[in-house]
């Protein structure tokens, strides 16, 4: 009874206009961001798709023929709504996750036609949906961690480091503490604020000087062994792979909870 309320809430507030909704607007009345989305209806089976905009009579893209991969074509889209193939479900999981929200060349089907195709690049007159009845499946956004890469186990071997890191080097805070005093300020849940993080250290992957909230200017980068629950930070450029030092999943959860 409760989750069939949650899921009245929360259809209501999505709204009742169509069978699908925008990724975007599903991530915003769960409190949640679209990765966070896109990895769920993955883990449950459930399509993503590509909505081809009404106000655009078709669209081209290149096409294979099913069964003939090297055979390529111009194929003219209709309107609608076309199922990502789950290549390209994982694919935009990850672009997402990156902070990359264009759909080019992810593959997505006609499944009547029996065509493949994909967009050579992103189209204004194209959204990334999901269906309503998909979103029912899901759980409660507050029934467990918002942050896709804190659902999956620790290895073993960095458990006890999690536990024990301190919040401080050399007598200072560490820079994701003043990032996360800032962010809950203006209101950013959790699980994004983790999320932009992972995506700012995708952005500088340790040779490009971005400038943290709440911080100021520092070079990131994910760890190459844990890259969804391990970040690295330096006040100079990277020069070796294992350079810098930890911010753990879990030492970010406790600093939040501390803030």
């Amino acid at each position: 009874m409760r989750m069939q309320k949650w899921t009245a809430r929360f259809l209501k507030k999505v709204g009742l206009m169509s069978e699908y909704v925008t990724l975007e607007d599903a991530a915003k009345a769960r409190g949640e961001s679209p990765d966070t989305i896109a990895w769920l209806m993955t883990t449950k089976d459930c399509k993503i798709y590509l909505r081809f905009d009404e106000s655009q009579e078709s669209s081209i893209a290149i096409s294979t023929y099913e069964g003939l991969p090297n055979h390529h074509s111009l194929y003219v889209i209709e309107r609608g709504c076309y199922p990502l193939a789950l290549e390209a479900q994982n694919e935009l999981y990850q672009r997402l996750v990156e902070g990359n929200f264009d759909i080019g060349h992810l593959d997505f089907t006609d499944e009547k036609k029996k065509f493949r195709a994909f967009l050579v690049c992103g189209n204004l007159n194209v959204s990334v949906v999901v269906k309503k009845d998909d979103l029912k499946r899901l759980s409660p956004p507050s029934t467990y961690q918002t942050a896709p890469g804190s659902m999956y186990p620790a290895p073993p071997g960095k458990k006890n480091f999690e536990n024990s890191e301190e919040e401080t080097t050399s007598g200072k805070r560490k820079p994701h503490t003043f990032y996360i005093a800032t962010v809950k300020k203006d209101g950013t849940k959790r699980g994004d604020a983790w999320n932009k993080l992972k995506r700012l250290a995708s952005e500088s992957k340790g040779g490009k000087q971005i400038d943290l909230s709440g911080f100021g200017k520092i070079y990131l980068k994910r760890d190459r062994e844990n890259p969804e629950t391990v970040l690295k930070y330096k006040h100079t450029e990277f020069e070796q792979p294992d350079d810098g030092n930890q911010i753990t999943k879990g030492a970010f959860d406790r600093a939040w909870d501390k803030t």
